[in-house]
């Protein structure tokens, strides 16, 4: 039950019921989960794992659904998107369904570009659209392609300068999808992004990850401090989002590496299921559950 303490700050009589959103099975251990449990479990609340697509679910029992490891959409989008837009009629979803399904098209990136944020240059090819290699080879020199809908870097790859035969064929095999066409930067491999999680639109922590291309498992250089730049950027990705009419988010990853330029870039906005480094951070579990519970009781 929902009250209010003296100080105007909501709280809740009895225990929280929150559902971790993950997925039947995972290509790799969730490192949040437990945190998450656990800090929970310390408030008193009732905290517990559920794969997404489980039809007997009852989501509308839970105070708050908070999508987490749900790495297996991609095979099955089009039911992951329907799971969004149900369970956000009826219950608390985090994010929001709106912004969820807005950020599940990497296309988002280009409608943050539009709206000054720095973001690493892209093209957009739409299903069976191909652009003019020479041109791209000649003002990009090294290509990144991925596909805009890609979790866990599937499908994405880098094309050496001038690799027709490569650019092509990776086109074909993902022809009927939407792809991205970027310049490589060479700092993801000399230096490694940062991953800047921000909660309730502040910045709890950041990770220095490897590079990570398509089959490769994930390379994490743990906690490190992000530059005043870096934090000026991320800050600017919220303020944006939050002028496209999707708020603040509960949860955001804003994954950054040095453009050719030497400045901080924006790579990728994760706003649907990223790892939040939590294990690394796990005073970043006990202010997301702040944020949680500051939208659970405001509804």
């Amino acid at each position: 039950m929902r009250s209010g303490d003296v100080r105007g700050v909501a709280t809740y009589d009895g225990p929280m019921r929150i559902a971790l959103v993950t997925a039947r099975e995972l290509p790799r251990p969730d490192g949040d989960l437990a945190v998450l449990a656990q800090a929970a479990a310390g408030r008193g609340w009732l905290c517990t794992a559920r794969p997404w697509d489980d039809p007997s679910e009852e989501w509308a029992g839970f105070d708050a659904v908070l999508v987490r490891s749900t790495w297996d959409y991609l095979g099955k989008l089009a039911e992951f998107r329907r799971w969004i837009s149900d369970v956000g009629s009826t219950a608390l979803l985090l994010n929001p369904p709106g912004t969820l399904h807005w950020n599940l098209h990497k296309g988002y990136l280009l409608e943050l570009q539009a709206h000054g944020v720095p973001v690493v240059p892209s093209v957009l090819l739409g299903p069976g659209e191909r652009p003019d290699w020479h041109q791209a080879f000649e003002r990009h020199g090294e290509l990144v392609l991925k596909p805009a809908v890609s979790a866990g870097s599937f499908g994405t790859i880098r094309v050496a300068t001038g690799d027709h035969a490569r650019a092509n064929a990776h086109r074909a095999e993902h022809v009927h999808r939407d792809m991205l066409l970027q310049p490589f930067l060479p700092s993801v491999v000399e230096r490694g992004e940062t991953n800047l999680v921000m909660i309730d639109g502040a910045f709890s922590h950041a990770v220095r990850k490897g590079a990570r291309w398509s089959g490769d498992a994930e390379q994490s250089r743990g906690l490190v401090e992000p530059t005043a730049e870096e934090l000026d950027v991320a800050r600017r990705v919220l303020d944006v989002t939050k002028g496209l009419g999707h708020g603040i988010p509960a949860y955001a990853r804003v994954d950054l590496a040095l453009g050719r330029c030497g400045r901080p870039m924006l790579m990728e906005l994760e706003l649907v299921e990223p790892s939040l480094f939590l294990d690394r951070a796990p005073w970043g579990a006990e202010r997301l559950l702040d944020a949680v519970a500051a939208r659970a009781t405001s509804t």
